[in-house]
């Protein structure tokens, strides 16, 4: 029944993939132009390539569908959490434009995004079955950080032009990417050793990267210093790849892994 279940919902989320990517595109030209249209491809773009790469790469053990479908779609919901709790927030508080006032609103956009991605994967992906090797974790939260980003995008994309569409494609995308990767790494070892201390670190460090991340961004009243920024993410890459890397390599169903246990 559980099987009969997965199989509707992976169907009906395809078919409603199918439909928007044949008939949306139609409406918005008929209704806007080829210009939306080109800056929804824009904004959607780069969170399919990522997500078709990751799951490219989980080549020991693919994971279903219809789970990453729903890590995707959970993702992309929480934004509009996010989007109400931070205006409540700066609602409430008064930050200020300078360095220390930075630094505030960039960890609270940091802690406030990141714990509603954790929450996601620890809560509906974490003890699912099917999360059974280190490299799900990383799989499952780039999922579920790229329905976030994309839905982002459009609500950036939308009200902008192509330029902010294409500067978010070059650091907004790569940097949400990264974040996953990191928690999801943790996680991964989190599932598998049965550590609380990395379950602690999957939280603490995507966290950590994105404050820093955030704030040299946030810093645009200082020329240049956004220079930080891409630092930041050019290191927390580097991070990501020797995570990726670190976690094929110890897949359980490797054949080299196999053939040592048995």
């Amino acid at each position: 029944m559980a099987k009969i279940f997965r199989n509707i919902v992976a169907t009906t989320f395809l078919i409603t993939v199918l439909c928007l990517v044949l008939f949306y595109p139609l409406v918005l030209i008929h209704r806007f132009g080829w210009y939306d249209l080109f800056l929804l491809s824009l904004a959607i773009t780069p969170g399919i390539f990522i997500m078709v790469t990751i799951y490219n790469l989980d080549q020991y053990d693919k994971e279903p569908l219809w789970l990453l479908s729903i890590a995707y779609i959970f993702g992309a919901i929480i934004l509009y959490a996010d989007i109400d709790i931070l205006e409540y927030i700066f609602n409430s508080i008064n930050v200020e434009k300078n360095i220390l006032g930075v630094g505030e609103k960039s960890l609270i956009v940091g802690v406030t995004e990141e714990i509603l991605k954790f929450i996601i994967v620890l809560f509906i992906i974490f003890p699912n079955k099917h999360f059974d090797e280190p490299f799900d974790g990383i799989v499952y939260s780039v999922f579920v950080a790229m329905g976030f980003a994309t839905a982002e995008n459009l609500t950036f994309v939308m009200q902008g032009s192509s330029s902010t569409a294409l500067l978010r494609m070059i650091s907004a995308i790569p940097a949400h990417f990264v974040f996953a990767v990191i928690m999801g790494y943790y996680l991964g070892k989190a599932k598998s050793e049965k550590k609380l201390v990395y379950l602690v670190l999957s939280l603490l460090l995507p966290i950590a990267i994105h404050t820093i991340y955030d704030y040299f961004l946030f810093l645009d009243f200082i020329p240049g210093i956004w220079i930080g920024g891409l630092v930041t993410l050019v290191l927390a890459l580097f991070l990501a790849k020797n995570s990726i890397l670190a976690h094929l390599a110890a897949s359980p169903f490797r054949e080299d892994n196999i053939s040592e246990e048995k």
